[in-house]
Parts: structure tokens; sequence; C-alpha cells
């Protein structure tokens, strides 16, 4: 999918995927239609004591809400890959962007350190930022809470909101769904007395009951479509980290004298053969190219794309 650059943190550059620019309003919508509700939990947790008439008197401020809202959850989600990213960069890990698409953020590393040291502190520090941001919009929350009219109302109601989802954001972060922060946790915990690859393994397997727990509660739970799409994802995102990492594993101090062809048994052509007879070969000993002789030196390549231009 296609996305944009729209600016840089640390000289790191921010993109926005398309995905996101659908998702926002959406986001913006659903906070907005649910600020009532929402006014109803920040009283019950936090004690806030909002006057749920004055944030729901006009769509206008409703709606407002929730773009408003939209918008810092986002950026907490920015903080928080940008958290990993500065770790990571600490280590020497190159990081090409951070991307922000329909199912939220993704820092986007050359690597993953093998070190499970190194591992465990960059899958935390995602989490860790989104504790602090918590804390401080809570803190800024219990500090402004005196402030009263509709615009001191729903400031409160955005810190709140904001202090609430952050955490909500590093616990879900901390599940064990690798490849999300919690399964690199795990991997990285199962690292230290065993094989990378075997403990990628685990944390797979891991990760995809935990997608289909996720998924099957979206399905039957009243999690809704949202969540067996991501389910959807960390199950495939499992399933592709476990191959990848056990290929890396098998060609581990694998070389190219290792897995070559030796000259003298390399099969090839003579320049004066028809290609009629050169795709004959290639059917007959099943290979789709050939180096080409003549007077016993190699003056060029055949392939079988090359016949079927002619």
């Amino acid at each position: 999918m296609k996305s944009f650059r729209v600016g840089r943190l640390f000289g790191i550059p921010i993109e926005l995927d398309l995905t996101f620019l659908l998702v926002l309003p959406l986001f913006a919508y659903v906070i907005g239609a649910q600020v009532g509700r929402w006014v109803g939990i920040l009283n019950d947790v936090l004690g806030a004591g909002l006057d749920a008439g004055v944030l729901t008197a006009t769509p206008a401020v409703s709606f407002g809400l929730g773009t408003v809202g939209a918008l810092g959850l986002f950026l907490g989600v920015v903080l928080h890959e940008l958290g990993h990213s500065l770790v990571a960069r600490r280590y020497g890990v190159e990081i090409s962007s951070i991307r922000l698409w329909i199912f939220g953020g993704i820092a986007q590393l050359a690597e993953m350190p093998e070190d499970w040291k190194k591992e465990l502190y960059i899958a935390l520090a995602g989490p860790a930022v989104s504790i602090a941001l918590g804390g401080v919009s809570y803190a800024a929350f219990v500090a402004l809470g005196g402030l009263g009219g509709t615009v001191g109302v729903a400031l409160s109601f955005l810190l709140g909101y904001l202090a609430l989802m952050n955490l909500a954001l590093a616990g879900f972060n901390l599940l064990p769904g690798f490849p999300m922060d919690g399964g690199r946790v795990l991997r990285a915990l199962l690292a230290r007395d065993r094989p990378y690859a075997r403990a990628t393994q685990i944390a797979a397997r891991v990760g995809q009951g935990f997608a289909l727990l996720l998924g099957l509660f979206g399905l039957f739970g009243g999690g809704g479509l949202f969540l067996v799409a991501i389910a959807f994802f960390i199950y495939i995102g499992a399933s592709s980290e476990a191959q990848q990492t056990m290929m890396r594993a098998a060609f581990e101090g694998v070389v190219v004298r290792d897995v070559m062809t030796p000259a003298e048994q390399v099969n090839t052509v003579a320049r004066e053969t028809s290609v009629a007879d050169l795709v004959r070969r290639m059917f007959t000993e099943r290979h789709t190219g050939y180096p080409v002789l003549e007077n016993g030196r190699v003056v060029g390549l055949v392939t079988l794309e090359d016949a079927q231009s002619v």
C-alpha cells in the first residue's frame, strides 16, 4: 500500500499509509459517538466527576472531541514506535521509517538483533513510552481537574481518555502475541538459554495460539471484526517471521562455494545451437539457463526467457 512522508522525528521519517487516512476519520467518529460512554468510564475509573451533558450538548462538541482524541491516540502510537526506534538505533540497527497504517504503527527496522538483551530492551521501549504517556496524561488530568466550563471539561475528558488508552496500548502490546512487543519479549527471554531459531519457533507458536483466541473473541465474544483482522495479521506475522528466522539459521555459515555447481559439471551450449534444440534441452534437463561457449570460452548466457522472445 502506498504511503507518503509527513515529517521526521529525531531524523526518522514518519510515513502515513493510505489506510491510515481511512481509519483516522472512523476512529474520530467512533470516539465522538461514544463520548457519553467514556464519561461514565472516566468517572468510574478515575473519579473524574465529568458532566456528560456538557460534552454531548451538540454534535460539534462530541465529534470535535472525537477528532482530537483520535489524533492524540495516534500521536501516542507514533511515540510508542519512536521508543522502539531510538533504542534500536542505539544498538546500531538502521530504521527506515515509522509508518502509521490501519492497525496502528510500525517501526520499520532493518533487522532485529539476535542478542536477547538487545531485543528485550527494544521490545520493552515502546510499552515503556506508552506507560509514561499515560502517567503524564493522568498527572495533567489531576492537575487540571478543577477547570470549569466546556473547554475545561473537554480538556479533562481528553487527558483522562488518553491516560487510559495509552496504558491500554501498553498492556495490549505486552500480551504474548508474537510479533507484537510481548511476543518479542517472550522470544528474548527464551533465547537466553536456547538457540535463537528455537526461541522464535516457540514464540511464534504462542503468538499463533494467541491470534486464534483473539479471533474467536472477536467473532463470538463481542470484540468485532476489527479484532478478527488484528488476529489475522498477528497469525500471518508470526508465521512469516518464524519462516524467515529458520531460513537464516539454515543458511548461517553456508557460502556460495558450498552450494555452487563446479565448473566441470556446468551444462553449456554452443553458440551455434539452434533455439529448437536449446528449448528441448531445457525441458529434458530441467534447466532454464545455460552459459554459451565459443572456442571453449564463455561468451554469454541464454535463458528460457530469451528463447521465448524469439
